[in-house]
């Protein structure tokens, strides 16, 4: 049982309490009670707390029960209600002193019979038939009668000089509660009932009430004193039970059949036993018997009443009786027309019930199991087909059962008649009795062979409209529309007879002459098949972007090429937002320093081309942290933005703008001529005019007062690629240094002394040489984890222990290592070491199963021996390769696609895996991506760092998961560092991650320990 509270109603655990707890203070209070006014005092406590209690529960139920059962407890409520009232009335009279009969309480309490009679009748009529509801309210009037005839023989006797007023009061309490208990009761067998407890401890509280009501009143007629009277404290019971019992109400039909069987013969008696119980009223009520002459003329008045209702109801039970014969008479009439009728028709037809036996079938259908009606009614599908197909059957039936509505389907099924093979068009309607209980099923098979066949004519047509999910089209070698869909002529916003009249290069915006037709026709004839992206002309002009898959096929001597047709303008605008959010600063809209680091290439690479000098300029605003800590981040902001929108401005439209980080921008020049000091001189000029418009008073905050700041920037030439696009970020950055050093306010060039930086870089280089001969590197690892924290692998992360010197992070060589071409023999180095760790680890049980990752350069994957360099990796070792993994970057898979495919899915071939390195941080195309054999992809550690609380990164996070299900990608998480970070993570479906919330890069002498650990 559930006690809580619901709904919004009361608790029902406090409202028992309060109840109980009065209740029970108010009978312990009678048994210590010597003066009667205490005794009188606690009667009234128990009575209260036991009717109030109850009518609270009453009004719960009736927001707990059924929409059909509300109107009926809403009446017992409202008795229960009464009933409250007048005791509450009661208390009243007694503080004051009022004890006449009736009294006000009296109007009150005699709610309580008559509402929960019309309570039960309505309860009951909510389930009864004509039928039922004329034998429950002649069984209930018989019962009614019977016991006012009890209470009469019993009351009458005693009257005294009880006023007639007076004496119907009394009577009245007891019989109103007594008939609504025998027409509760007879409901029982009346309506086949289910017996449930809440019903019962209603009943029996109800008959108890009036029980306590007659006691009561006979002892008042005795004049016996009532005050603390032994069975006081059962009204309170009592009462309370039927509130008890409204908490848990439920009344609804039995299918027992055994029950149904007792109840029927216990109606049958039932006026035979009212009849015999009246005879005996009668006997009791004899004058010569010393009973007022009164009592027996009321008992024989009641007497001849019951046995007139029970006259009428037997003559009842006979007229429905005749009318059950007549309807047996036309039911068999009508079996028989039935019978007729489904003899005749061609289509299966049967009925199951809600076992799966059958019930009755057709001639058609006895074809099917090829045995006759008698020999298949009974059984199940199981004794004549294979147990496959009888549950197919019976699963198509639960289905329809299920729904309850009518299930199609259709099946090939073999007639073990003559053994022809025939499909089927099945439908199967459910069947229910009043009460909505399903009682079986009906179906009905027609053959739809012949139709099936002619169907299969339309071959053409068919395969274009069962074999695209898409918009599609079938188009000859001309590229005339022999065939467009209908998703087709939604996408382009013509009928289907308008767009058969076009051809392919009126719609098609990428090929719109004939010749590009034909270039495109003989492209696709010899490679068969082409997935390409184009853009579709809707009848609006609206172009929008498409992916195109263009299958070529001949059919009866006839060429032609089915196009699929998907749009893909939702997709296009993912990866433009997640460009954005990637590539672009989300206060001042500036690209950031990704984007920087690309576009900065793209000017070096320019100017290799053209030999012209280029400018770097980086911006730092003077005192900008003194304005955030005093006036606020809100002004600070408002501050970036304005400075960004005055550079855009004043700045050339070439000239590329970007947003560093914090106050820091950066200015790139390009086009500055072929002589240095121009150059050096034009730049300079530039530096000083943005220092001059930045310098200018900005207005910020509500109250616009004026900001004066200033500007510190450092420059830097380049030329060629003779400097990497770090080297010149880190010459400006030193020349911004030396402008702060200078007192800030002012602009310096990179100084040529600073060369030291760079020598200590050839110094690198020369160390770097000899690194693998010094057997100088060693592999840490870091371990990779599931959602429950479980190992599932690791990355190989390389270390460089150079002698005599610290570690060199490996952000410092490994570029240079690259540049250099000795990421090749280093990167063979780590592969082979990597593959012989996971041997190591297959010896162990605790291990096998782990997986390792492996960076590889772009420089390495695009050798032409790549291949076969991990195939002889994989021999030496004598590895499982699915335990291998190699790790990718965008850089890598986006140069020279169709190699790249080849070579990935060579190794795929061979067992391993790949997953896509810093997934986001290049220009990923899902077009490009697509086409990748990949398994992973890893979300860079620069999207998760600041997550959940950086919006941008949470969006880009959000994104990659969406594209990554869409290519059915998994994805793990790198950089993870906290655990609200892995927490917003494992929310959105990232379930695998590695980062430092879990361990560090460790080596392998202290892997052992984890593995044992996290295993």
């Amino acid at each position: 049982m559930n006690w809580g509270n619901r709904g919004g109603q009361p608790p029902v655990r406090l409202v028992l309490f309060a109840g109980l707890s009065g209740l029970l203070a108010g009978v312990l209070g009678i048994r210590f009670a010597q003066d009667v006014q205490w005794v009188r005092f606690f009667d009234n406590l128990h009575w209260t707390a036991g009717t109030v209690t109850a009518a609270i529960l009453a009004w719960i139920a009736l927001h707990r029960v059924r929409a059909g059962s509300a109107r009926g407890v809403r009446w017992i409520a409202v008795g229960l209600t009464g009933y409250a009232a007048g005791q509450m009335i009661w208390d009243l009279q007694a503080a004051v002193g009022y004890w006449g009969f009736p009294s006000p309480s009296d109007l009150f309490y005699l709610w309580l019979g008559p509402c929960v009679g019309v309570g039960v009748l309505f309860e009951a009529f909510r389930m009864a038939s004509r039928v039922q509801r004329k034998t429950l309210v002649l069984d209930g009037a018989m019962l009614a009668i019977a016991a006012l005839t009890l209470v009469l023989v019993l009351y009458l006797p005693k009257r005294g000089d009880t006023t007639w007023l007076a004496m119907s009061v009394l009577v009245a309490y007891p019989v109103s509660l007594f008939s609504a208990a025998c027409i509760g009761l007879i409901a029982i067998p009346t309506l086949r009932l289910k017996l449930s407890w809440s019903y019962g401890l209603f009943l029996v509280s109800l008959a108890a009430t009036g029980i306590c009501w007659m006691v009561w009143n006979l002892m008042a007629l005795d004049g016996a004193t009532l005050d603390g009277a032994w069975f006081n404290s059962l009204f309170s019971f009592s009462i309370m039970g039927m509130g008890l019992a409204m908490l848990y109400w439920k009344v609804e039909p039995s299918h027992n059949t055994t029950l149904e069987r007792w109840y029927e013969g216990f109606l049958r008696l039932l006026p035979l036993a009212a009849v015999v119980l009246s005879g005996v009223a009668v006997k009791l009520a004899d004058p010569h018997l010393g009973v007022p002459r009164t009592v027996s003329n009321v008992v024989d008045v009641n007497a001849f009443i019951v046995v007139m209702l029970a006259m009428f109801r037997q003559s009842t039970l006979l007229r429905e009786h005749d009318l059950l014969k007549t309807v047996t008479r036309n039911l068999e009439e009508s079996e028989q027309q039935k019978n007729l009728i489904l003899g005749t028709v061609p289509d299966l037809v049967w009925l199951k019930d809600a076992e799966g036996r059958f019930r009755m079938c057709n001639a058609a259908f006895e074809r099917l199991y090829g045995a006759r009606e008698s020999d298949i009614v009974g059984k199940t599908d199981f004794d004549f087909v294979d147990p496959a197909l009888a549950r197919f059957f019976q699963q198509k039936d639960r289905e329809a059962m299920t729904a309850g509505q009518p299930v199609r389907n259709e099946e090939w099924v073999t007639f073990a008649a003559d053994g022809c093979r025939a499909l089927l068009e099945t439908v199967k309607t459910p069947l229910r009795d009043r009460h909505g209980n399903v009682l079986g099923v009906l179906g009905i098979a027609r053959d739809i062979t012949e139709r099936e066949r002619a169907n299969q004519q339309l071959a053409l047509v068919d395969f274009a409209l069962n074999h695209v999910k898409e918009a599609a089209y079938l188009a000859d070698e001309q590229g005339c529309f022999h065939y467009v869909n209908d998703e087709a002529c939604r996408a382009l916003g013509k009928t289907r007879e308008a767009l058969l009249a076009l051809r392919v290069i009126d719609v098609d915006g990428d090929v719109t002459q004939p010749e590009q037709w034909q270039a495109f026709w003989g492209q696709l004839k010899a490679h068969r098949t082409m997935t390409f992206e184009s853009r579709h002309t809707a009848a609006d002009g609206r172009s929008f972007p498409v992916e195109i898959n263009a299958n070529y096929f001949e059919y009866a001597g006839e060429a032609y090429v089915l196009g699929l047709v998907r749009d893909i303008t939702e997709r296009k605008g993912v990866e433009e937002q997640i460009r954005n959010l990637a590539y672009f600063d989300a206060l001042t809209r500036l690209p950031n320093r990704r984007l920087l680091m690309d576009r900065l290439a793209q000017a070096l690479s320019a100017s290799h081309r053209s030999g012209e000098f280029g400018a770097l300029l980086i911006l730092d605003l003077d005192q900008f942290k003194t304005l955030n800590d005093t006036r606020g981040h809100d002004v600070g902001d408002r501050l970036l933005v304005e400075v960004a929108q005055r550079l855009i401005i004043h700045m050339r439209q070439e000239d590329i703008v970007c947003r560093l980080g914090g106050d820091e921008f950066v200015v790139v020049l390009e086009g500055l001529g072929q002589d240095a000091l121009y150059a050096a001189n034009q730049a300079e000029i530039i530096a000083e005019k943005v220092r001059f418009e930045l310098n200018q008073p900005y207005t910020m905050g509500i109250n616009e007062a004026r900001y004066l700041g200033t500007t510190s920037i450092g420059l830097t030439l380049f030329q060629g690629q003779s400097a990497s696009v770090d080297m010149l970020l880190k010459q400006a950055d030193v020349a911004l240094y030396q402008a702060k050093g200078a007192g800030r306010n002012t602009a310096r060039f990179f100084n040529p002394a600073m060369q030291a930086a760079i020598d200590s870089r050839m110094e690198t280089e020369a160390a770097l040489r000899q690194a693998l001969e010094r057997d100088e590197f060693q592999l840490y690892y870091q371990p990779q984890v599931n959602q429950d924290g479980e190992l599932i692998g690791a990355e190989a992360l390389l270390r460089w222990f150079p002698s005599g010197r610290e570690m060199v992070p490996p952000a410092e060589f490994i570029p240079l290592a690259e540049e250099t071409g000795l990421i090749l023999s280093i990167g063979q180095w780590v592969l082979d070491t990597a593959c012989a760790q996971i041997k190591n680890w297959e010896r162990d049980p605790r291990t096998r199963f782990l997986q390792m990752a492996v960076n590889v350069s772009a420089r390495q994957f695009h050798q032409s021996d790549f291949v076969a360099t991990v195939q002889r990796s994989l021999a030496a070792s004598g590895i499982d390769p699915s335990r291998l993994k190699l790790e990718l970057t965008e850089s890598v898979v986006l140069d020279n696609v169709d190699i790249v495919v080849s070579q990935m899915r060579q190794l795929n071939a061979l067992g391993v895996s790949f997953c896509l390195d810093d997934f986001g941080t290049g220009y990923s195309s899902l077009s490009y991506l697509k086409r990748l054999p990949l398994d992973q992809v890893k979300i860079d550690q620069s999207f998760v760092r600041d997550v959940p609380e950086d919006e941008n990164d949470v969006a880009i996070v959000r994104a990659i998961m969406a594209m990554s299900r869409s290519l059915g990608l998994q994805v793990i998480a790198e950089g993870v560092e906290t655990q609200a970070q892995r927490d917003f993570l494992l929310q959105n479906e990232c379930r695998a991650y590695q980062g430092f919330l879990f361990c560090r890069p460790i080596p392998i002498d202290e892997w052992e320990g984890l593995a044992v650990m996290r295993t």
